[in-house]
């Protein structure tokens, strides 16, 4: 879902980077208070685990992928607001490392996938969740009950589809402002877009509550685990504590042995957005900004990039929360 450049009207470029900005403006202010440093570390290692799971693709069916985007996972597990600063540092990385997404374009997509999402898999989890409060079934892996499921997978499926419907109103809105100059008319991108999505948005329910229940199985304190008493472990030595260790190096490995998933749909299939350019016949514009890295051909150029972005992910994520953390201390 990450728009090229040259496919959207100026004008909705910039107004999505104002939206954007002020957004994550507010959200880094009030994300300041919320920070605790013995977990920046964690919340790091989050961040750098949704930036590889997004290379890996899954098919949906002809000849059309999918990838976690995994903002409601990020939102449930360590909150709306922080989960908009970790996505907008994994969105920076693919960016500008990996040429993953335009820089005209970039207001839209962080607007897209590091508010919106968020916000819509959080706010639809906690909606839902009261309502299912009845179902107490348990699952296979003990820690989660059916009905936080249910939530944790209603709101990751809304977060994608919702994000994607934002997208395809864009491409719309650019088209119509235009004169057909710049996005996809509506009624390409509108029933492509959300056609794609509504499947792509199934897999992400499944992962993240698959991925969710995992985590609950091995840490039941780990979902928003901020306790009230502030005890202070630098971040450093926090990194390389032996919990955020063995999750790193935990994410690692799975990223390797499924590493070739990622060549055997990626290469054969267009995910949700590039599909629906190829049904308007809109090829993808020249990048404004050519990226010193990409996500590789081979397995082995691939599993350095994504070890490359993890640690690039993660030490931009815990520097920038450092520092909000630090000057929200100062004041």
């Amino acid at each position: 879902m990450h728009i090229p450049d040259g496919l959207m009207d100026p004008m909705v470029s910039a107004i999505g980077w104002i939206e954007f900005m002020v957004v994550i403006a507010v959200a880094l202010l009030i994300s300041g208070k919320k920070f605790k440093e013995k977990d920046l570390p964690r919340i790091a290692v989050l961040s750098a685990g949704i930036f590889v799971a997004q290379m890996l693709n899954f098919p949906i069916g002809g000849g059309t992928t999918g990838h976690l985007v995994g903002a409601a996972l990020f939102a449930i597990m360590a909150g709306p607001v922080i989960a908009m600063v970790g996505m907008t540092v994994i969105l920076v990385i693919q960016a500008l490392m990996f040429g993953d997404g335009g820089i005209t374009a970039f207001g839209l997509n962080a607007t897209n996938m590091a508010i919106i999402a968020p916000l819509t898999g959080w706010g639809v989890y906690t909606l839902v969740k009261p309502f299912l409060a009845g179902l107490k079934t348990e699952t296979k892996h003990g820690k989660m009950n059916l009905g936080t499921a249910i939530a944790i997978g209603v709101g990751a499926w809304a977060s994608v589809f919702v994000s994607a419907s934002a997208c395809a109103a864009e491409m719309a809105v650019s088209y119509a402002i235009s004169g057909g100059a710049y996005g996809i008319a509506a009624t390409v991108s509108i029933p492509a877009m959300l056609g794609y999505h509504v499947i792509i948005a199934i897999g992400e329910a499944m992962i993240t509550v698959a991925v969710a229940a995992y985590v609950l199985s091995v840490s039941p304190n780990a979902f928003r685990s901020i306790s009230e008493k502030n005890v202070a472990v630098p971040g450093l030595k926090g990194i390389m504590s032996s919990k955020i260790a063995h999750a790193t190096v935990a994410v690692l490995i799975v990223f390797a042995l499924a590493l070739p998933l990622y060549f055997m749909y990626s290469s054969e299939g267009a995910d949700g957005l590039e599909k629906t350019m190829e049904d308007a016949g809109v090829d993808e514009g020249d990048a404004v900004l050519t990226s010193p890295f990409e996500y590789g051909e081979t397995y082995f150029a691939a599993l350095f990039a994504g070890i490359l972005g993890f640690v690039a992910t993660a030490l931009v994520g815990l520097g920038l929360m450092n520092i909000f953390k630090i000057g929200r201390a100062a004041e």
